[in-house]
């Protein structure tokens, strides 16, 4: 019976043991889980932080990749648009060097001067359409003498259509404020002095490219005044006084083309001499002789001494051949010989005038 119970006493004792040992157990496998589960976390987090500083580096140099390579771009741009910026400026520069001033080369003998470049797309039928349409405008104050017109009679003589102010200076300003004119002829031979306010306002037609024709017989006068703007730009200057006797006692009125091959002498009328003449004013002072300055582009055409290319002039050209300026008076001359070139005046400034604009 002790046997027995000895034995149950034992067996069960076993049982106890083994139950302590597997509980023993579970709970050591329960703590290395949780030591094995910890350190796992442990390690993903490290890993976790380690590939988040390596993607925040990896930004960072990815940046500072691209801001240098945008700095390098704009450093690049800024260096192209400095060296297009300089590359402009020289060539506006080059452009803009004025030609070497000096004294002027008069064309001699027949040589035929061709101040205006051919037009394109304008045929010599559509320029002559043109000219013969202009709109004209003229001043001359011989109208109030009673004696010939000489510019009325060349503009009839050529079929132009104008407006004739004659000599009214109050509706010749008027139209000289009010319109736009192709050609203005400012013709002030009688001595009653077209000046000061109107050749500011035949400035401003030169300036917009509008042909003007003018004969004055006393510039001198005026050359420091409103006039002295207009001379300027041609590159003309007064000379002296001509006087009908001068020291020696000479008296000849002749003018002489000075580039015989000129179409002011030519077209649309040949032949012109203005050698003969009349003492149709009895006043020593005749006029006035011109000289080029050398300042603008003006060609000496006419002159009283023939060997004088640059001075002791009577009518010039200018700007391209848009202006004439002549200081002798017009009916000193034989009439059918100064309004046949009159006409080739109207003619070359207007011709001119239209190879020039738009």
């Amino acid at each position: 019976m002790k046997r027995i119970h000895s034995f149950l006493i034992g067996h069960q004792s076993n049982r106890i043991f083994f139950g302590l040992l597997i509980l023993f157990l579970v709970s050591l496998s329960c703590t290395l889980s949780n030591a094995s589960d910890s350190s796992l976390l442990q390690t993903q987090t490290s890993l976790g932080i380690q590939q988040t500083l390596l993607a925040q580096q990896s930004n960072q140099m990815q940046q500072q990749t691209s801001d240098a390579l945008g700095k390098t771009q704009i450093a690049q741009d800024i260096q192209a648009t400095l060296v297009a910026d300089q590359s402009l400026k020289l060539t506006q520069a080059a452009l803009a060097i004025p030609p070497t001033q000096s004294q002027p080369v008069q064309p001699t003998g027949d040589s035929v001067i061709n101040t205006v470049p051919p037009t394109e797309g304008m045929s010599s039928a559509d320029l002559e359409n043109k000219i013969k349409s202009a709109k004209i405008l003229l001043y001359e104050d011989m109208a109030g003498t009673g004696q010939l017109e000489y510019y009325k009679e060349a503009l009839d003589m050529g079929g132009y259509k104008y407006k004739g102010d004659g000599s009214a200076l109050g509706w010749f300003k008027e139209d000289l404020l009010g319109s736009n004119w192709d050609l203005i002829i400012a013709a002030s031979e009688n001595r009653n002095v077209v000046q000061g306010e109107f050749f500011q306002y035949l400035l401003d037609h030169i300036n917009r490219g509008t042909a003007v024709i003018i004969e004055h017989w006393d510039l001198d006068d005026l050359s420091s005044g409103k006039v002295a703007p207009i001379l300027a730009k041609c590159g003309i200057g007064i000379y002296r006084d001509w006087f009908f006797q001068d020291l020696a006692g000479v008296a000849d009125l002749s003018v002489w083309p000075l580039v015989t091959g000129h179409p002011i002498f030519n077209e649309p009328n040949s032949g012109i001499s203005l050698r003969n003449f009349n003492y149709f004013w009895p006043t020593n002072d005749q006029g006035d002789l011109l000289k080029l300055t050398g300042s603008g582009d003006a060609t000496m055409l006419a002159g009283n001494i023939a060997t004088s290319k640059s001075d002791h002039g009577v009518l010039a050209t200018c700007l391209g051949g848009r202006v004439i300026i002549q200081t002798y008076s017009s009916h000193t001359y034989l009439r059918e010989q100064v309004t046949r070139l009159i006409e080739n005046y109207v003619h070359y400034t207007l011709k001119n005038h239209f190879l020039t604009q738009p």
